[in-house]
């Protein structure tokens, strides 16, 4: 294994390893919240990764700790917002405070100020998830609003450049 995560794009063949990790990554926190994920085949990820890398302005990387997938970061249209990407960002929880979640947010970033032709780029957080809320606040995200989601609040953010 090697000591070094490095960030790749996603691509149809690391689809197996995609579901695994966002599998057990969701019983490991219950701030995961991906619908139908257990319904999810192999060819419908493959799928979703093919269109996903279709779009220029949606993007999936993966942290990868020698071929070990360890965090994965997002950024997806907003069905109603064509001009708002939405990050979402998931890391493994052996790997949590190691700086692999800010790893993938920079990278995110970086791909949405340079790559995409998106106005805003937005997430949301329970806020609860102190440590992803005072990672987002470092890396220029700013609270935008609140709402409450299955009785729990949520914090809406935006990148501000």
């Amino acid at each position: 294994m090697a000591d070094e995560v490095t960030i790749k794009l996603a691509t149809a063949d690391d689809a197996s390893q995609v579901l695994t990790f966002l599998r057990k990554s969701a019983t490991e926190s219950d701030a995961i919240l991906i619908p139908h994920l257990a319904e999810v085949t192999l060819e419908q990820e493959q799928r979703n990764i093919d269109m996903i890398n279709a779009f220029d302005d949606c993007v999936i990387m993966l942290a990868m700790l020698g071929d070990q997938l360890v965090g994965i970061v997002t950024v997806m249209v907003l069905d109603k917002q064509p001009t708002v990407g939405e990050l979402g960002v998931v890391v493994a929880k052996k790997y949590w405070h190691n700086g692999i979640g800010q790893l993938l947010v920079d990278e995110a970033e970086y791909w949405f100020e340079n790559y995409s032709s998106l106005e805003k780029l937005v997430l949301t957080v329970f806020d609860t998830n102190f440590a992803a809320i005072n990672l987002y606040r470092k890396l220029d995200f700013v609270e935008t609003g609140r709402q409450e989601e299955n009785g729990r609040t949520v914090l809406e953010m935006e990148y501000q450049q």
